[in-house]
């Protein structure tokens, strides 16, 4: 049974009691984790709270532009005397397994928008509805009379803007835009945010991507597509995990194609699965082996090799796609 989700206003009201706040996010993190943490960050330092910010895995390049990305923490949890830890777009502990340890004896809050959340805070504030955390972060702004300045905006509209694809998700909702154009209004300015979140590229990233496309399969009735990738693969690119998002939607994004998959081999034995659907629940699935996520934006980890991961995978989104009647998408 699931915790009480608590209101915008009572965990408003466990930050405004101070004290040293760590603020982190999940591992391996996209947009959504980097700038609902520096927006909540950097706006609640403006405030004058006393915020230390952290991510496992440090921030990636695409995100450096953001105000605030170099003072991160990156790696342990660094020392401190806490007396809250928020944790951020974070469905469950195993999306923060490399700090868990420690992180599971301090006092939690949990802010995050994923339906398959693990309520495993002692405050939880889960909101599904949400396009972003980013927007729930701006709603609690909001709640604690901050008024965010240029740089907050910037990292909310980056969390925003990534989490729905550009506003082109089924996830884009009436409030989510009004949260866009009162972030656009407050200094952040899309014309140069784009550019350098969906657009330019390194040529590691780019290599990755070409390897990726080189692997890419169809199953018997082309409703799935996806891609493998080796320890080996990521080696000669110079890739780095970071460079891989994005890479899963070039499968997903084929027409006929319902979900589109990303296996990534790692060096540990580990096959980890991105899934994206345009109307599957994939997040049922990746459930069912341990992950989680969206129901079209979706992951898992497998402890298997990398030829049974895919038939295990391809098998239960088979079943999952009989399941499901009237998937529209063009040719299907």
């Amino acid at each position: 049974m699931k915790a009480a989700n608590n209101s915008l206003g009572e965990i408003a009201a466990e930050l405004k009691r101070g004290g040293a706040i760590l603020l982190t996010a999940h591992i391996m993190p996209d947009g959504d984790s980097i700038g609902s943490l520096l927006g909540l960050g950097l706006a609640l330092r403006d405030a004058g709270y006393d915020v230390t910010m952290h991510s496992p895995d440090g921030v990636p390049e695409r995100y450096s532009f953001l105000a605030g990305s170099g003072e991160v923490v990156a790696g342990d949890i660094p020392d401190g005397d806490f007396r809250l830890a928020v944790v951020l777009d974070c469905s469950d502990h195993l999306r923060i397994k490399t700090v868990w340890p420690r992180l599971k004896n301090m006092d939690i809050i949990n802010i995050d928008h994923h339906p398959t959340n693990r309520f495993f805070g002692r405050l939880n504030h889960v909101d599904i509805t949400a396009a972003a955390t980013g927007e729930i972060i701006w709603l609690l702004l909001a709640a604690m009379g901050i008024a965010p300045r240029k740089e907050v905006a910037e990292a909310l509209y980056v969390a925003l803007a990534t989490d729905t694809g550009s506003f082109k998700y089924e996830n884009t909702t009436p409030r989510c835009h009004r949260v866009a154009a009162a972030l656009i209004e407050a200094g952040a300015r899309p014309q140069e945010i784009a550019p350098l979140v969906f657009d330019l590229r390194s040529r590691e990233a780019a290599s990755i991507l070409r390897i990726a496309l080189s692997t890419l399969c169809f199953s018997a009735d082309g409703r799935i597509a996806w891609m493998m990738l080796t320890e080996k693969d990521m080696k000669d690119s110079g890739a780095r995990d970071e460079h891989l998002e994005g890479i899963v939607n070039y499968a997903k994004n084929i027409e006929g194609v319902e979900v589109g998959l990303l296996f990534r081999a790692k060096a540990d034995g580990t096959v980890k699965v991105g899934f994206r659907s345009t109307c599957i629940d994939v997040a049922a699935v990746a459930q069912a082996f341990g992950g989680g996520g969206h129901p079209r934006a979706a992951g898992c980890s497998l402890e298997t090799s990398p030829k049974e991961a895919v038939r295990a995978v391809l098998a239960a989104l088979a079943e999952k796609i009989r399941e499901t009647e009237n998937c529209l998408w063009m040719g299907s």
